[in-house]
């Protein structure tokens, strides 16, 4: 059984690289976490995790402590070859 699931919601706030650093390193540091990865040219995060560990309202805090808003309620569920890169699904590894 796999216990990951990955959501990808909106952060608005970011305007730079650093922020997206800053938000990455944010969400990192909560247990659970199992990767995260922040766009800033489409202002969302995609975050891979334990929802048994981490929840919807930890996430949140975490984008708001680093000075940022998190859409979590407005959270979609990736499907798990999504966020994969191209080259990983097409040779089948994942990364």
């Amino acid at each position: 059984m796999n216990d990951v699931e990955t959501i990808r919601f909106p952060v608005a706030g970011m305007t730079c690289s650093s922020c997206v650093g800053r938000i990455t390193r944010s969400l990192r540091k909560l247990d659970g976490i199992t990767s995260v990865k922040v766009d800033l040219r489409y202002e969302t995060a995609t975050v891979s995790r334990d929802p048994r560990r981490v929840s919807d309202a930890a996430i949140a805090a975490a984008v708001t402590d680093a000075g940022y808003a998190a859409g979590v309620d407005a959270s979609v569920t990736v499907p798990p070859n999504e966020h994969k890169g191209w080259l990983s699904r097409l040779t089948g590894r994942i990364t």
